[in-house]
């Protein structure tokens, strides 16, 4: 009997355990459904949220001038940043150019008209040797101790002397509302870049522009000088403001900046290589804005 008894007790307590094992693994599968697809790591949303702000600033750093660069400029310009290797032992500089652009899929042309004018030929011996530099380094090492320079012109890379080059200007429009809300933010912009030795600048025509402004009836507002004239600012901002007086430039060389207050931006004439180094500089104030 108590044989019996002892089996069935067993046998009862076999069953509850199936019970609950069911009931825990049933307990599991509903938790991991309902609770799993809750769950995020904070971690990696924070990192897709700086991806995308990240990816919307550098599309917004590689187009901050107008007019924007060609397809034919966007890879010349792409080449002269990528690193080459190269060897010459008293080559003519023609061959040396010719090496380049083949090896980096870049037309290369030599100004030879320039070059005579300053007593060059393009059979200028080249004697270099280097690794691991960029195309620009390159080109910049190699022509700057022979007076000569390159520019990116027509979709082409042209060789040409350092003064024939100090003569093309272009003027290209930077938006620049992402860095200055202020007139005082537009006046330090421009402080900035021409105090950076980014190029020549030409001087500024001293009194006409004051004067002038002096003169004229003033509206509610500020006056401030700007880079590229007089501004009449309603209550500090540029947002509504109008040019009073334009501020002109003495005859000569160099570049000059005007300040577009309706368009948030500066009008920069300058050269290649100057609006290159201003390029560098607006992008590295941008990074700058981001860290902070």
């Amino acid at each position: 009997m108590n044989w019996l008894l002892k089996q069935k007790m067993v046998a009862v307590l076999f069953c509850f355990l199936a019970v609950g094992s069911t009931v825990l693994v049933a307990t599991a599968e509903v938790k991991k459904k309902t609770v799993a697809p809750v769950t995020k790591n904070p971690v990696a949303q924070s990192m897709v949220s700086f991806e995308t702000a990240l990816t919307k600033y550098q599309v917004k750093k590689t187009q901050n001038f107008f007019p924007a660069l060609t397809k034919r400029e966007l890879k010349i310009e792409e080449a002269l940043g990528t690193e080459t290797d190269c060897r010459f032992l008293d080559q003519p500089l023609a061959e040396v150019m010719a090496f380049f652009a083949e090896k980096h899929a870049i037309p290369i042309i030599i100004l030879g008209i320039d070059l005579g004018e300053e007593g060059l030929t393009v059979d200028e011996p080249v004697d270099f040797d280097v690794n691991n530099v960029t195309l620009h380094d390159a080109l910049e090492l190699i022509l700057k101790p022979i007076g000569l320079t390159y520019i990116v012109e027509n979709g082409v890379v042209k060789i040409t002397t350092t003064f024939k080059a100090s003569e093309k200007l272009t003027s290209r429009v930077y938006p620049v509302g992402d860095l200055c809300r202020t007139v005082e933010d537009y006046l330090t912009l421009e402080s900035a870049l021409r105090n950076a030795d980014l190029g020549d600048w030409r001087e500024r025509k001293t009194g006409c522009a004051s004067e002038k402004t002096q003169n004229q009836p003033q509206k509610p507002g500020a006056s401030h000088p700007g880079g590229g004239g007089f501004f009449n600012i309603p209550d500090g901002n540029f947002k509504g403001g109008e040019s009073v007086a334009p501020l002109l430039y003495e005859d000569g060389d160099g570049g000059t900046i005007t300040i577009v207050p309706q368009s948030h931006a500066l009008v920069i004439t300058q050269t290649y290589h100057a609006h290159k180094a201003i390029v560098d500089l607006l992008t590295q104030i941008r990074e700058a804005g981001v860290q902070e």
